[in-house]
């Protein structure tokens, strides 16, 4: 890729790659978003059609090492918001729609205590049926390109999807179309925090071996990490305006889940766990989420 996904620059360098995993990391110098230099490669697109497989209890498996108590917090502020920003509709409810809803469980807040019509995508097949099955949500099976969805939504949400989708720019041309007029959009993405650019360089400084904190960070699952200047640069672009990107503490998953998926030896697993659940809630722990809020610009 020879230009920024984000802000469309060409002022990109590429780092040294990983030891461990042969992961590059490319940085735009303009709007200083950092991504994975191949994020198309063999390795990212293998995990993607494993997870478009998983079963309704694998999927169930996976909500279930969430954070107990994060995400509805950061729903309920999110839906708040949207409420402000829609200001009255008369009679008719508003709808939301939930890009990439998983089980379906943020759309039942909406619905049962903020009064929203609701639906959402899925691209997993198990997760449309968990939705359904938990929470009597009814969700599109497929990409938001095969539905053709055009100004049918109030307001449209993404809950760490961005930084999953091969082509941010399409799914969010596509987010403009179905939005009504003076929609709003919603967003929580990775952020690229001081920690992660202290990690960065020492990566550099080793030539690629000690990578294991970027490797967690830029991987199969998120392939892009924004800065505020940058996601505000590619909504702006793609026509959307009053975007407010905020820095927030949010750690989705245990902290189990977060020291498992560096590998660690075995016996460091517990004392790890313990010293990451002190940190996350700590006031001085990375903001590692951006939560970003936009709405659809007139034409």
């Amino acid at each position: 890729m020879t230009h920024c996904p984000a802000c469309a620059g060409t002022r990109v360098h590429t780092a040294v790659a990983s030891r461990a995993t042969g992961r590059r990391i490319s940085t735009c110098r303009d709007c200083g978003v950092r991504y994975w230099s191949d994020h198309m490669a063999e390795e990212r697109m293998d995990a993607i059609v494993i997870q478009k497989e998983w079963s309704a209890d694998d999927y169930g498996d996976w909500v279930d090492i969430k954070r107990e108590g994060a995400g509805p917090g950061a729903w309920r502020e999110a839906l708040g918001w949207i409420g402000e920003a829609l200001g009255e509709r008369g009679d008719r409810r508003p709808l939301i729609y939930d890009i990439g809803a998983g089980d379906g469980e943020f759309l039942s807040v909406a619905r049962d205590e903020f009064g929203y019509d609701v639906t959402g995508n899925e691209i997993v097949a198990g997760a449309v049926e968990l939705a359904r099955e938990r929470h009597g949500v009814r969700l599109d099976l497929g990409g938001l390109e095969a539905h053709g969805h055009v100004e049918i939504a109030d307001a449209v949400t993404l809950w760490c999807v961005l930084a999953h989708v091969n082509e941010g720019d399409e799914l969010l041309s596509d987010i403009h179309t179905m939005l009504r007029p003076d929609g709003v959009l919603f967003l929580q993405t990775p952020h690229w925090t001081a920690a992660d650019q202290a990690a960065h360089l020492v990566k550099r400084a080793t030539r690629g071996r000690a990578s294991q904190v970027p490797d967690r960070r830029i991987a199969q699952h998120h392939w892009i990490l924004h800065t505020r200047r940058s996601i505000t640069a590619q909504l702006e672009r793609l026509g959307f305006v009053d975007v407010v990107a905020e820095p927030r503490l949010r750690y989705t998953l245990t902290s189990e889940a977060y020291v498992l998926s560096l590998n660690p030896p075995s016996w460091s697993v517990r004392p790890a766990t313990k010293m990451l659940d002190k940190l996350v809630s700590s006031p001085v722990a990375p903001r590692i989420v951006l939560d970003v809020r936009a709405r659809k610009g007139r034409a």
